[in-house]
């Protein structure tokens, strides 16, 4: 049984020996219900009653009964361990997973390349456990976050920024997408400069990865003109797939785009880690148990998979 201590020491275990006594009028009776002795029960009731200053009951050879302060703790005893019984049930079903909720913010394909493989998995085995998803950018993922609206975010981070802790926990490279029939789609692998004369699709800046990757091409002194600027990665590839351009993106993303009948080409003037997400979360707040027990399934599974070396959990 658990023991909790509340006020002057008094404990858990005590108030519910207390409330078998007070309810059987019997020492002996009590202690069988709490499978513990009769002398074990009878030291329990009076280290309760030193802890309070006042006896409790009155006590005769055949019967053991409340006095008026017994009745008038008994109130407060009921609601200590109704109120302690109820938050172990709740507690205990977590932990069973047999319900809970999980809110999530992340950019839609980072959902769908990174986290819908953990998700529907650990669904499988937690049916309970529902799971709220916000695509989001990366700008709105951090205020999601910074606010409460989520448990926890994802994003690729270019910047430290007030109210959240973030930490790498995934790494990628970068690779262009292609439509199959572009004349790059062959090549092996293609550096930045042979990207010059393509046609680019971009992401607005208000994702991370848009701006990292703006740094990176500067100070490689090259150019690599946009034609069109989307809201959202999925937009991109479905104009990609199309012949309307090129698209430069992360690892998992360029998965996708072979799922879905496109070309990537590997850029080799670009690290192998350049792409880096990080877990963020608000400081100071302590996620839902069902939360953080899914975050400890799926961190270790993203550092596997990108390299890295954190200690987000």
């Amino acid at each position: 049984m658990i023991q909790v201590q509340i006020g002057m020491n008094i404990t858990y275990r005590q108030l519910r020996l207390f409330l078998e006594v007070f309810e059987t009028r019997s020492i002996t009776a009590a202690a069988s219900r709490q499978h513990i002795t009769q002398s074990a029960a009878s030291k329990v009731i009076a280290e309760l009653e030193a802890q309070l200053g006042f006896d409790l009951f009155d006590r005769t050879t055949r019967r053991v009964e409340p006095n008026d302060a017994a009745r008038e703790f008994h109130a407060f005893a009921v609601d200590v361990v109704a109120t302690m019984q109820a938050a172990t049930r709740s507690v205990e079903e977590l932990i069973a997973m047999k319900r809970g909720k999980v809110s999530i913010a992340a950019s839609p394909l980072m959902v769908y390349g990174l986290l819908s493989g953990p998700i529907a998995a650990y669904r499988s085995r937690f049916p309970g456990v529902r799971f709220e998803l916000h695509e989001l950018s990366t700008d709105e993922t951090v205020e999601s976050v910074r606010s409460g609206t989520v448990d926890f975010g994802f994003a690729a981070m270019d910047a430290e920024l007030p109210g959240v802790s973030t930490e790498v926990v995934y790494r990628d490279s970068m690779h262009v997408v292609l439509n199959p029939g572009h004349a790059l789609a062959q090549r092996g692998s293609v550096a930045l400069a042979d990207l010059s004369d393509c046609d680019h699709i971009s992401l607005r800046r208000f994702y991370s990865v848009r701006r990292t990757l703006d740094q990176l091409v500067a100070g490689k002194g090259v150019s690599l003109p946009s034609g069109i600027e989307v809201g959202t990665l999925t937009s991109a590839l479905g104009l990609v797939r199309r012949g309307a351009g090129v698209l430069i993106a992360p690892g998992y993303v360029a998965t996708i785009a072979h799922e879905w009948g496109m070309q990537t080409v590997a850029i080799k003037d670009l690290p192998e880690d350049v792409h880096q997400v990080s877990l963020i979360q608000r400081k100071l707040a302590r996620p839902t148990l069902a939360a953080r027990q899914f975050l400890q399934e799926l961190v270790p599974r993203l550092v596997e998979q990108g390299g890295v070396k954190t200690s987000a959990l």
